[in-house]
């Protein structure tokens, strides 16, 4: 009856910090709070969502009811799939609680919603009407038990209990508003992996000279390997309009030029007038700044590309072959490539 107490004071006071406006601030979604209790930990979650910034506020109460030291190594936000983020920061860092001490974070996350999406995109998916605050903790208690399970092997933090146990929901009303007002219609595009690409390119290779050893080429539905030279696919097409992130790495013994102009995404049909409204923009990520177009061993380029795209063609063509070259003006790429449609969840 004693332990009852503190828990129905904290409870009761995050209920009063809850429903007061000027206590906490209201996002563009306001999720369900809620409270979780043990012997060790006490916590209160309240998570609000920002539709500009794609981000989740977490506005968190700790306490430590217990009587030994309380050390929180990691607060994460998990989708009820199971994909978790860190805050924005990276981590919280160490957080350590003495028997009967409090403690308030307000933490910022950009939750990874959909790994397909991700991948595909760039992009993390429309919010979740779920999520699950996920506490990683020990104590004095848990570190000797630990050891113990372990033959002596314990690693701080590496055995920590996990909780996942606070999830948090957005009102099925205000959830079907809010797709209903954002959630738009989209498709990507993947590599064509079972078209003959990969056998006529390792041909091509065979015979020029830059190539030191046997060529290696390698297709996958959003990366392209070719003897040492990664390239990585992202786009997204949402209403008319194709974005585009092309990333490439050159792990090669040779350079390699880009000729932005000559590097486009068509379909049968498109207008020629389309071309000269696309942007297509070349940043380096590492590597030499005054020359973007050229590509040494160990540099790193992003290239971006948008343009009115209007076509539900189910295949679509990447200009590559005329887009990179080696250093004698002799193209990379024997052929251009085919993209695939890929319609995004």
């Amino acid at each position: 009856m004693k332990r009852l107490v503190p828990l129905l004071l904290f409870t009761l006071l995050f209920s009063c910090k809850n429903h007061s406006d000027t206590k906490r601030i209201k996002g563009d979604l306001n999720y369900t709070p809620v409270t979780m209790e043990s012997e060790q930990i006490t916590a209160g979650l309240y998570l609000t969502a920002d539709l500009k910034t794609q981000e989740l506020r977490a506005d968190i109460d700790l306490s430590n009811p217990g009587n030994e030291m309380l050390t929180i190594s990691q607060i994460e936000i998990a989708t009820a799939a199971g994909l978790r983020s860190l805050p924005k920061t990276g981590s919280t860092g160490t957080i350590v609680l003495k028997p009967g001490e409090n403690k308030s974070l307000s933490l910022k996350f950009q939750p990874l919603n959909d790994l397909k999406t991700n991948q595909l995109t760039g992009r993390n998916g429309y919010f979740k009407s779920l999520y699950n605050l996920v506490i990683n903790y020990s104590t004095k208690d848990s570190e000797s038990a630990a050891v113990k399970n372990s033959g002596g092997g314990f690693q701080p933090f590496g055995n920590a209990p996990t909780v996942p146990s606070m999830t948090t929901t957005l009102a099925p009303a205000d959830y079907k508003a809010y797709l209903k007002k954002y959630q738009i219609t989209a498709t990507s595009y993947s590599f064509n992996t079972s078209s003959d690409f990969t056998k006529k390119q390792k041909a091509y290779l065979t015979g020029i000279k830059q190539v030191k050893q046997p060529p290696f080429v390698y297709v996958s539905a959003q990366e392209i390997a070719i003897s040492g030279v990664n390239f990585k696919l992202r786009s997204y097409q949402e209403r008319d309009t194709l974005n585009a992130e092309i990333f490439i790495v050159n792990h090669s013994g040779f350079p390699l030029k880009i000729n932005k102009d000559n590097l486009d995404i068509s379909y049968r049909g498109e207008s020629s007038s389309v071309h000269l409204n696309e942007a297509i923009t070349v940043e380096k990520i590492s590597g030499s700044k005054q020359d973007l177009y050229t590509l040494e061993k160990g540099d790193r380029v992003l290239i971006h590309l948008k343009k009115p795209f209007k076509t539900k063609a189910e295949k679509v063509i990447l200009s590559f072959n005329k887009a990179f070259e080696f250093n004698n003006q002799i193209p990379l790429f024997k052929d251009n490539i085919e993209l695939v449609k890929v319609n995004l969840p």
